[in-house]
């Protein structure tokens, strides 16, 4: 790869990005490590990718076996020996790693005894994610690992500011907040398609809620499900979408056979589906952050959410959607029952286009490039 220009903010840095998951896997992480990789390089930085499966350019493939119960994610084997090779002979100026895995956990340790600096991001709460699976005794002893692996970074990141209050609470140190941006070149309300509307089995104007994200027990879809049969009480043309795939859509899918369930949609296939719906409904209780809910301003859907992490930060209850107390499922229903006014609909919509119209990606790189050069300087 050929060295990069320097950019006006001084030298170009190199930084390798150590993560198992990456574009085109289909989360919000590896959605947003690809978007920070791709603006990095952009300002005028070298930036290479340690990832499992596929190797494009600036990428180094590693082998990997996928993740139990998270078929989606890849789960890329350590190779210690393999790093500290690499690392030796090339020397990056830092290391971000992403995830805690074994392939993260030896990309710090291997880090650390070259003396390159290393920050991490706190992507993925492991500990709720497991709850929810019923595995309390093994989530407690990964939120002990997770706290103990953080306080061997120099940085650890997180994309709100209720991710940096919940991990300071729990005594974890060196937390700083990097925000998250949405792409408003591709969500917007002009992606709008009757047709996909029609495919969907809704015609004319009648209202559509939609759900985004993987259908799973820590995404809480069912609550969504529950929601949308509320709000057709009052509305009974209501349809409800969604959009994603996991363990639990077999079941939610014979349950329900009212909802549509699309399967997975990226790019502007999924733009289209935001687009094309009303309401967007996103009762997860384990976010760090949840781009689902900017993707969805940016559409200019009427959001409804519970209140912390993305929508702790930007939303505005009543502006530009409705938020609840994080857990209470009654007033996650009764808020749904309101979406049923069509002007409440789009007196949030007109305001939830407005906050996305300035959560731009460009600014959350160059923080991030802020972030890298103080580490760097204090190594």
């Amino acid at each position: 790869m050929s060295e990069p220009a320097p950019n006006a903010d001084g030298k170009p840095l190199w930084i390798e990005v150590v993560t198992d998951t990456y574009a085109p896997d289909i989360n919000g992480v590896a959605f947003s490590l690809a978007k920070l990789c791709h603006g990095l390089r952009a300002r005028g930085h070298r930036v290479e990718v340690i990832r499992p499966g596929r190797g494009g350019e600036g990428e180094f493939p590693v082998p990997w076996w996928p993740l139990p119960g998270y078929w989606e994610i890849r789960v890329g084997a350590p190779l210690p020996g393999q790093l500290r090779r690499r690392w030796k002979k090339n020397r990056p100026d830092i290391i971000y790693v992403a995830i805690e895995t074994p392939l993260g956990f030896t990309a710090m340790r291997t880090a650390r005894k070259l003396g390159i600096p290393v920050i991490g991001g706190f992507h993925t709460n492991f500990r709720e994610y497991l709850d929810q699976y019923g595995m309390k005794g093994f989530a407690r002893r990964v939120w002990s690992y997770q706290k103990w692996f953080h306080g061997q970074l120099a940085r650890t990141l997180v994309p709100s500011p209720d991710a940096r209050r919940r991990l300071m609470d729990a005594g974890f140190e060196n937390v700083v907040v990097l925000g998250r941006g949405v792409d408003t070149g591709r969500f917007h309300p002009g992606r709008r398609d009757p047709a996909l509307r029609r495919e969907w089995g809704v015609e004319g104007d009648a209202p559509i809620a939609l759900v985004v994200g993987r259908v799973s027990p820590e995404k809480n879809i069912g609550l969504a499900i529950r929601a949308f049969q509320r709000m057709r009480e009052s509305q009974p043309d209501l349809a409800c979408v969604v959009v994603g795939d996991g363990p639990a859509r077999a079941r939610l899918e014979k349950e329900n056979p009212d909802v549509r369930f699309t399967g997975y949609r990226t790019g502007e296939a999924l733009a289209a589906c935001y687009a094309s719906a009303d309401v967007l409904m996103f009762p997860s209780e384990t976010e760090t952050f949840g781009n689902v809910l900017l993707e969805g301003m940016a559409s200019g859907l009427a959001v409804l959410a519970y209140d912390y992490a993305a929508a702790g930060w930007h939303g505005v209850d009543g502006v530009n959607c409705l938020k609840v107390p994080k857990g209470d499922e009654s007033a996650f229903l009764t808020a749904a029952a309101r979406l049923t006014d069509a002007g409440l609909r789009r007196l949030l919509g007109h305001g939830a286009l407005a906050t996305a119209g300035s959560l731009g990606w460009p600014a959350v790189v160059a923080e991030l490039e802020n972030i890298l050069r103080d580490v760097i300087r204090e190594d």
